[in-house]
């Protein structure tokens, strides 16, 4: 980390200038809308992945019971717009829905609600698509633990301003950016989602993984990326 950025930056900074140039709607708190949401598509971006959840609650059900007893025309019909590997897509939604009446009593909310932390976030991580970083973020999101999470986008902006050191391996500069999140701050759900949230959609719109806006960006001035680009 630089000593601009260590001098310069905090997160309550980051986030307080982040957040006039972004609108992010409040994330949902469903533990089983936020898997099915995760699943709804592949490589397709945010508005297409809305669009399909929608229609996927409307036609579907955001119910276990429901899903497995759609058939396989209708879930196809909903699965074969949301990018490649359709069947894939369909045996996923499925299997989400076997957990959750096998596991959970046909309630996943509910059942994660009764458990330890540790047992509730090994559960989560038994369904498609959720890892590690999945897991917290369904926490987090949910209600049940106040603890940091972040995605590509976001541990992109930490890296390029300086905040975060960048690694060779993924998984490590994530740890060290959930790290530094964890010690930016006293425990605060609110300010962990909407770190979450400014941080990626700034990593989305503004500091892309190429062709990054840096003329755009509040933190321009002060950003250790940003003199790499000539500014």
């Amino acid at each position: 980390m630089g000593s601009k950025s260590a001098t310069a930056l905090s997160l309550s900074f980051v986030l307080g200038r982040l957040a006039p140039i972004h609108a992010v709607p409040a994330p949902r708190a469903s533990a089983f809308a936020l898997i099915v949401h995760e699943n709804i598509g592949y490589l397709i971006d945010d508005l297409r992945r809305e669009q399909l959840f929608q229609e996927f609650e409307s036609r579907i059900g955001l119910d276990a019971e429901k899903i497995i007893r759609a058939p396989d025309s209708l879930l196809m019909d909903i699965a074969r717009r949301g990018g490649m590997r359709p069947d894939t897509r369909l045996e996923r939604w499925r299997r989400i829905a076997e957990i959750v009446l096998t596991d959970c009593g046909g309630n996943l909310d509910a059942h994660l609600r009764s458990l330890p932390i540790s047992h509730a976030r090994k559960l989560l991580k038994k369904f498609p698509a959720i890892g590690d970083p999945g897991a917290d973020r369904i926490l987090l999101f949910s209600g049940l633990d106040a603890r940091p999470a972040l995605e590509s986008n976001g541990l992109r902006v930490l890296v390029r301003l300086g905040l975060v050191g960048a690694a060779n391996a993924y998984a490590a500069s994530h740890r060290a950016a959930i790290g530094y999140l964890a010690h930016a701050s006293a425990p605060d759900r609110r300010q962990y989602v909407s770190a979450y949230m400014l941080l990626r959609e700034h990593g989305r719109a503004v500091c892309k993984r190429t062709g990054p806006h840096c003329m755009a960006c509040p933190l321009d001035t002060i950003c250790e990326h940003a003199p790499a680009k000539g500014l």
